[in-house]
């Protein structure tokens, strides 16, 4: 396309200058009639489209030179000229006309055509198929969806009325963010793929991680069973990181819990990061029970490591080696536990999980339903503390302690005795968590406790007598015996949020 239009230019020039030389020739006989340029522009206009009128015309051997000169030319000029209109017109005309008849509606934009953004795609088709979905930079046809010509930004300057939800889901972090950055307001509902954290976000904003998508759609489908499990984690990248924060996290299940957390590669990075964590889990039990979490070189040159082991879980970043370590394991080990292998295809003898159609779905990219269950968690906070901030007031990591505290709400279901997220079951939980009293009420305390004390210690939160957020130094990050009976109550509130199970599903 730019090449026809670098020739156009250069016809339009030529153009140009022959019509200057025709008017110069002819205007020497006093018979002519090219002798100004709107004639010599009808002139030239009648030629190339061969009508021919023959109202104007060359008289002089120069003038009919450049006439046919003009008439060769013309030959090609033609041709790029239809080839340009037929472009424009299949492309950014065809996109702008298609757009203006989806007006009113609610769109949904996506910044790229990949396999992620199209699993989401199908998501929400399935919830909605009258859903309008737009695929920027992608021509031809695609299911579901609309194929748009053009790139998302410019979609989204095309939407005249009503809001719309833009996907920010390149495989490039940066990029992404800056497209989410060109729509800081509302309408704009962006949700932008990245692994970067801020401590403010406009309220329309939305980050996810799919590394952190990938850790909690695991332990919501496979969760502790038993407070003595040895969990093996072989990988050390990105979603294996994820993965053992998150299991650290939802793994509370008992105040008296002895579950081994085992971590196979190189892990010093992460040390580094969680120094406090290593301290509370290591050295003083009664930091979150009496859990454990060690590392290993290798898997693979030590065969009591997995004969031991309840589960392991493969989670490397590469797909294809976390398939040749699964092979590897299943020639060589005998393995008692359930294995797991975060892998898009199934496999033989691991339950696999991960995979993009898995991930990419509104209920995790979107998160309503954990975003509702953290902000009733945030108002519920707010009623024993009126000065705290709203929602839209809080610091990301404010947001991200909430949203930790909703969705450690599937575990405390388990633990009332439920199995599954549903209006009659936080009813019957939520009865059961009222008549409680005593040691079972404790108990209850003790493991919210924990599990807000090892959150707080993964963000590189410390104790101190004095309360510091720039420093996150923090008073009550004590063991729960050494809480002022006030203090072993704070936390009821994130048991309180199962009454509302209604208004947060």
């Amino acid at each position: 396309m730019r090449k026809k239009r670098f020739l156009a230019a250069g016809f339009f020039l030529a153009v140009c200058l022959l019509v200057f030389l025709l008017i110069l020739a002819e205007s020497s006989r006093p018979d002519a009639t090219i002798v100004s340029v709107p004639k010599a522009l009808w002139y030239l206009l009648t030629t190339i489209t061969t009508v021919g009128y023959g109202d104007f015309y060359p008289v002089t051997t120069a003038g009919r030179i450049i006439g046919a000169l003009f008439q060769l030319m013309t030959l090609g000029l033609l041709g790029v000229l239809i080839s340009m209109l037929a472009s424009f017109v299949r492309g950014r005309a065809l996109q702008v006309i298609r757009l203006s008849f989806l007006q009113g509606k609610t769109w949904y934009i996506f910044s790229e055509n990949n396999e992620e953004s199209g699993a989401l795609a199908k998501s929400l088709y399935a919830e909605d198929p009258e859903r309008i979905l737009l695929f920027a930079n992608t021509e031809g046809a695609c299911f579901p969806g609309k194929a748009i010509a053009l790139d998302a930004q410019e979609i989204c300057r095309r939407k005249k009325n009503g809001d719309f939800h833009l996907f920010c889901l390149g495989k490039n972090d940066t990029e992404n963010e800056r497209l989410a950055m060109l729509f800081p307001s509302l309408p704009a509902n962006v949700y932008c793929r990245s692994a970067s954290f801020y401590d403010a976000l406009p309220e329309n904003r939305h980050q996810f991680d799919p590394a952190q998508l990938c850790a909690r759609l695991y332990w919501d489908r496979f969760p502790l069973r038993s407070p003595d499990e040895t969990v093996l984690i072989i990988g050390d990248g990105t979603w294996a990181q994820a993965l053992l924060e998150q299991g650290l996290l939802q793994g509370i299940i008992d105040p008296a819990q002895h579950v081994s957390y085992i971590a196979a590669g190189d892990y010093s990075g992460f040390c580094r990061l969680h120094p406090e964590l290593q301290t509370a889990l290591l050295v003083d039990t009664a930091f979150g029970g009496a859990d454990s979490l060690q590392f290993a070189d290798h898997w693979n040159d030590d065969a009591e490591l997995i004969e031991k082991a309840d589960r392991i879980i493969f989670c490397l970043d590469d797909e294809e080696l976390c398939r040749r370590e699964l092979g590897e394991l299943r020639r060589r080990y005998p393995v008692r536990g359930q294995v797991y292998a975060r892998l898009s295809l199934r496999s033989e003898g691991a339950e696999c999980f991960g995979s993009p159609a898995e991930l990419y779905t509104t209920q995790l990219v979107m998160g309503e339903s954990l975003n509702r269950r953290a902000i009733a968690v945030n108002d519920l906070y707010r009623r024993g503390n009126p000065n705290a901030p709203r929602w839209h007031e809080l610091s990301d990591f404010t947001r991200r302690s909430n949203l930790a505290a909703a969705d450690h709400l599937s575990v405390k279901l388990r633990l009332l005795g439920e199995s599954t997220a549903s209006k009659e079951s936080f009813a019957r939980a939520w009865e059961r968590f009222s008549a409680s009293e005593g040691a079972q009420r404790e108990r209850f305390r003790r493991i919210e406790h924990a599990r807000w004390m090892r959150f707080h210690l993964l963000n590189g939160w410390r104790y101190a007598p004095e309360r510091d957020n720039t420093l996150r130094l923090h008073p009550l990050l004590l063991p729960f015996d050494r809480l002022s009976a006030e203090d072993q109550q704070k936390d009821d509130y994130s048991w309180e949020i199962l009454r509302f199970g209604e208004d947060i599903l």
